[in-house]
């Protein structure tokens, strides 16, 4: 088949044929709209409300505190920078959340058990459940009050009938779990089932971080607003007060942290040296006691001891640095480490080991985290560990290089100091003695008081903190809003969906569906023009439906073939017309026989042949017989005369197939064919031969030479468009000419009630039937 045809059998839908399809299957439709209003009645009466919490929140930003550390001494200790997007991940962060569930003290949630729906008891359940010993059950337990003072315990609702009966208030053994059961509130309905379930403070803190939203006010504010979808707006709105809550003292403990480590430091410190300062105050105050008395007055106006003090008040600073890296080193040791003081703290800097120790910090705040949700042996958490472990090492090999060169300036602090110490040798042993003394009890008490003023700094700072949240709208009731179920969007759906549903199957149907339902079938797939129509007829006694009313419907549409098929000729006045079909059942015969009736109603002598040669059966419908016919003719076994027979009806004469013939392909073919066609032309002005399907056997091919026009039977809703790939190849390709379509059996009226005149060659011919010209069919 050529390109085009190709082309023309592409997959469309005519609308015009949807709509029909859309009438034919109208009750899938209102079954679909039927299903559809009644899913959306039911998920509207048994789906339970849904409402949203919100709360706001005002969070310091990035800058919003900068600036505070150089007003109070020490504020730099607790003056976290924070940044918007941090505070939103801390906010939902597991550890924050699990502490909410701990504050929300939520030991068990509370059911009652619907026929449709259940419903949680919140705030005030009906009962309570109080763990004693054991291990938790933290499924759902469900339990059959039998009256005010018993009740049935299960793991299944099924089971409950043959459970124990327990009594309420007194202690009960429930798969290892001891618990105690007793009335809260109210008075149970003991025809209900109800049910509580023990829950975890991991699950719970998982819960709120999957059901929590977090969103910014807008882009240029740092105004948060919470919130939280459920079932239970009370538990929301408890849920979102107690988060704000947590979460401001989260963020104070977290700024407190560092102060916190730099006290403990620094008392640690203390301890050491104010000893050692008791000893040397001691000695210092024994030995000017015995001067005194010795009546030995000592000054300590001397340059070279001022240059000595000198130098050592910076072997003090050096010395603290030495200590701080040590302190750091015990520090790293130990299993607690949670954080380090700064070294501008303690009046130096070193701005690499500050890096070092803050993202040693944040290992330890992801470890902290991932070790909720992680186990021991996940990979990320070891690889968390392992890069702690690195950091460490980090830190340390720091550390000690940093001691090192510390304990070397020291050493050339010391040599400087003895030098100088060698230059006082020249004075009196009891003033030298005396600076000595001075000298030992100084260092260690302007190393007392510094330490004494970095903890008074840090003191003053975590009492200072102010927290880096401030709640502006706790959650009530005034700030909850009902979600769903949206009744008109629900129901908006359940008709589209009941609608669509079943369109989308019609479409299916459609597809499906490759019979011939409309001219636009034809049209797609073939250029041969449409003779005409005849409506379906049900309950005949036979094919013969023109006789008994010539002005009816169905008499009318042959008349339409009649004239067509006379345009198709050129109005010759004597024609020839081969009656064929694709397959058996299309209505080859039943065409055949009213089309020569209408002809013979007209006045014409017409004759009707009964080509079909290998499945006889047009005799029957006149009452006839078959034994002798056109098979007898064939093989000279009758005469023309014997072979044909006349009708009941009037200038229509029958010529039968005859007996069947093991050959009838080679009969039609042979010159007696030829002889017949000759003999018949001269006695009749019209012969109507009623061939075998084309698509099944080739004698309709065989007669086309005889004829002076073809019709082709198509059957609405019958015949497959593959089945006139053939018919339309011969036509392309002029094997068969004159070639006409006439659709049988059409169910649906009007689908191809004009198509005839219109769509054939163009004649424009068209009989404009009125009111009354017609007659009832019976």
């Amino acid at each position: 088949m050529n390109q085009s045809t190709q082309n023309n059998t592409n997959f469309q839908i005519d609308p015009k044929i949807f709509v029909l399809y859309i009438i034919k299957y109208w009750y899938i439709i209102l079954i679909g709209i039927a299903l559809g209003l009644s899913y959306s009645y039911y998920k509207i009466r048994y789906t339970p409300a849904t409402y949203h919490s919100n709360s706001r929140m005002l969070l310091k930003d990035e800058y919003s505190s900068w600036g505070q550390e150089y007003f109070l001494p020490g504020m730099e200790l607790v003056s976290v920078r924070n940044r918007l997007i941090n505070e939103l991940g801390i906010i939902k962060s597991f550890p924050v959340m699990e502490r909410v569930a701990k504050d929300l003290k939520w030991e068990a949630s509370y059911f009652k058990l619907g026929n449709i729906k259940t419903t949680e008891m919140y705030p005030e359940p009906l009962f309570k459940v109080k763990f004693l010993d054991g291990v938790k059950p933290y499924a759902l337990i469900h339990i059959d009050f039998q009256d005010d003072n018993r009740f049935k315990i299960a793991r299944d609702s099924e089971d409950l009938g043959d459970s124990e009966v327990f009594t309420l208030g007194e202690s009960f053994n429930f798969e290892g779990a001891e618990i105690i059961i007793s009335f809260n509130a109210g008075k149970v309905d003991n025809d209900a089932i109800y049910a509580f379930r023990f829950n975890s403070y991991a699950a719970l803190a998982r819960g709120f971080q999957g059901s929590l939203s977090v969103e910014v006010e807008n882009q240029k504010s740092s105004i948060l607003i919470l919130g939280e979808r459920s079932l239970t707006p009370q538990k929301s709105i408890d849920f979102l007060n107690s988060l704000m809550k947590v979460y401001i003292l989260w963020g104070v403990e977290q700024n407190n942290e560092v102060a916190s480590n730099t006290i403990r430091f620094v008392d640690e410190q203390l301890e050491v040296i104010a000893d050692s300062l008791l000893i040397t105050e001691y000695e210092l105050e024994k030995f000017q006691r015995k001067n005194f008395e010795d009546r030995i007055f000592l000054t300590d106006e001397d340059n070279n001891m001022e240059e000595v003090f000198n130098l050592e008040d910076e072997l003090t600073k050096r010395n603290v640095q030495k200590e701080y890296y040590g302190a750091l080193l015990r520090k790293l040791d130990s299993n607690d480490f949670a954080g380090f003081p700064s070294s501008a703290i303690f009046g130096f800097q070193d701005p690499n080991m500050d890096v070092e120790i803050k993202r040693l910090m944040g290992l330890l705040l992801r470890l902290k985290e991932s070790s909720y949700k992680l186990t021991e042996e996940n990979a990320e958490l070891l690889k968390i560990k392992g890069a702690i472990a690195e950091q460490k090492k980090a830190l340390r090999e720091i550390s000690f290089s940093n001691i090192k060169q510390v304990n070397s300036l020291i050493d050339s602090l010391k040599r400087v100091i003895k030098k100088e110490e060698n230059k006082v040798l020249n004075i009196p042993r009891e003033q030298r003695e005396f600076f000595n003394l001075r000298r030992k009890n100084k260092l260690l008490s302007d190393l007392y008081t510094y330490l004494l003023n970095k903890r008074s700094e840090a003191s003053i700072a975590k009492a200072s903190n102010t927290p880096k949240a401030q709640i502006l709208d706790n959650a009530n009731p005034y700030r909850v809003s009902y979600e769903g179920p949206n009744k008109s969007n629900t129901y908006l759906l359940g008709t589209f969906c009941g609608l669509g549903i079943p369109l989308l199957i019609i479409l299916v149907f459609y597809t499906v569906n490759n019979k011939i339902v409309d001219p636009a079938d034809l049209k797609r797939i073939t250029d041969i023009p449409i003779l005409g129509s005849i409506n379906l007829k049900t309950g005949l006694d036979n094919n013969i439906v023109v006789t008994s009313n010539l002005k009816s419907v169905i008499s009318e549409s042959f008349r339409g073939i009649r004239t067509n098929v006379n345009f198709m000729v050129g109005g010759k006045e004597k024609t020839k017309a081969l009656v064929t079909s694709s397959v058996s059942g299309e209505g080859k015969t039943f065409t055949s026989i009213n089309l020569s009736i209408i002809y013979a109603a007209s006045g014409k002598k017409t004759l009707l042949l009964g080509a079909d040669m290998r499945k006889p059966k047009i005799f029957k419908d006149f009452d006839l017989s078959n034994s002798v016919g056109l098979s007898t003719f064939l093989i000279n076994k009758s005469s023309l005369e014997s072979c044909i027979q006349k009708t009941h009806i009037g200038n229509l004469d029958l010529m039968a197939s005859g007996p069947i013939p093991p050959n009838p392909a080679e009969l039609i073919e042979s010159k007696k064919m030829v002889e017949l066609f000759q003999q018949l032309e001269e006695k009749y002005d019209v012969i109507i031969v009623d061939s075998p399907p084309l698509g099944l056997v080739t004698d309709a091919l065989l007669l086309k030479k005889f004829v002076d026009s073809s019709i082709y039977i198509v059957r609405h809703n019958y015949t497959k468009q593959s089945y006139l790939n053939n018919i339309n190849q011969l036509h392309k390709d002029g094997v068969i000419k004159n070639l006409g379509f006439v659709v049988n059996a059409v169910k649906k009226k009007g689908v191809f009630g004009n198509y005839g005149y219109g769509y054939g060659y163009g004649y424009g011919y068209g009989y404009g039937y009125g009111y009354g010209y017609y007659s009832n069919d019976t």
